[in-house]
């Protein structure tokens, strides 16, 4: 039997049963965006890895050495941020072809660098070795958190709302465009391509849901929304309710949509490397989220609600209807 008979997160699954964890010190392992074990004091450590692989996650006629650097450190980062925490401290393993140029090296690490010092990270090292095909870059990122403010996927509960931050179908729709090659010039294709390739951090919008209690649940959209938000209602054994004409689409992805004759909520539902927040909220905690969401630049829109666990993920079209859709979002196997 070959790997993709079985698929990701199957493997997953193989590979976490025969793991013992000593439970005093780790609190969360394999299942969540990122592991979870004791530190000092109130905090909690995270700990998060992330790989992209030239010809898998990127193709280097569409991305710059610099872009690269900067996105393979994102996503990680964004991990940390799903967590509710913070990060602290970066360490890198990158894999090069012989051929490599210099000053590619260099770039890919002027991008994570770049990052480190927006967001007062530590790079602490790492290794570097030859790749027989394509470049390679791992990172692992660690954090921090109180424990208070620890949000997991496992917390969201019937009746919960169903949040999200930013907008979606960005970066699919971006990325849909490059493989095209499409002209870049229009003001609307640059937005979907930097989308794509300089993804958003929420870091303020995470630590906000966090420390005022708000998130009972949290998840960043990296494989595309439904997919993502069944990640969330396996681990609460709960279902969903999303109302499709509430979820917030990119208004570019509107625009590409139409000129490519693609549906826009496709990108949104399906498309993934959005990297916004998906995220459940208490009801009882409604208006002090309205409140709150006032604070921040990015927007927080609520598109549905937890509901149990015998009813899946339903989408609800305008007129109260459900629909039904093909895509469950980005699978490596």
């Amino acid at each position: 039997m070959f790997i993709s008979q079985i698929g990701e997160e199957k493997i997953i699954n193989l590979i976490s049963k025969n793991i013992e964890l000593n439970e005093e010190e780790v609190l969360t392992g394999i299942g969540d965006d990122a592991a979870v074990t004791r530190s000092q004091g109130d905090r909690l450590m995270l700990t998060t890895k992330d790989m992209l692989v030239e010809g898998v996650h990127f193709l280097n006629n569409l991305i710059t050495p610099w872009q690269l650097g900067r996105k393979a450190l994102a996503v990680n980062i964004s991990d940390i941020a799903a967590m509710g925490g913070t990060p602290r401290h970066v360490m890198t393993a990158v894999g090069f072809p012989r051929e490599t140029k210099l000053n590619v090296v260099k770039e890919i690490y002027r991008g994570i660098s770049d990052l480190c010092r927006i967001y007062s990270l530590n790079l602490m090292g790492g290794d570097t070795v030859r790749s027989p095909k394509g470049i390679i870059i791992s990172i692992t990122v660690i954090g921090e958190v109180k424990e208070e403010n620890l949000i997991l996927r496992s917390g969201a509960r019937p009746g919960d709302y169903i949040g999200v931050t930013g907008q979606l179908g960005a970066s699919a729709a971006g990325l849909d465009l490059m493989l095209k090659k499409h002209d870049a010039s229009s003001a609307w294709v640059q937005e979907l391509i930097e989308a794509h390739l300089e993804p958003p951090l929420r870091l303020k919008e995470s630590h906000l849901l966090a420390e005022k209690g708000l998130a009972t649940s949290m998840i960043d959209v990296s494989d595309g929304l439904l997919k993502d938000l069944g990640e969330i209602i396996r681990a609460s054994g709960v279902g969903a309710k999303i109302y499709l004409e509430k979820i917030p689409v990119h208004p570019a992805t509107l625009v590409a949509s139409q000129f490519m004759e693609k549906d826009a909520l496709g990108f949104a539902l399906s498309g993934g490397e959005d990297y916004e927040l998906l995220f459940t909220l208490n009801p009882g905690k409604y208006d002090k989220y309205k409140e709150e969401k006032q604070k921040i630049e990015s927007k927080l829109t609520v598109i549905g609600e937890i509901t149990f666990k015998e009813e899946g993920i339903r989408l609800i079209d305008k007129e109260g209807k459900e629909k039904k859709f093909p895509e469950n979002g980005y699978s490596h196997f």
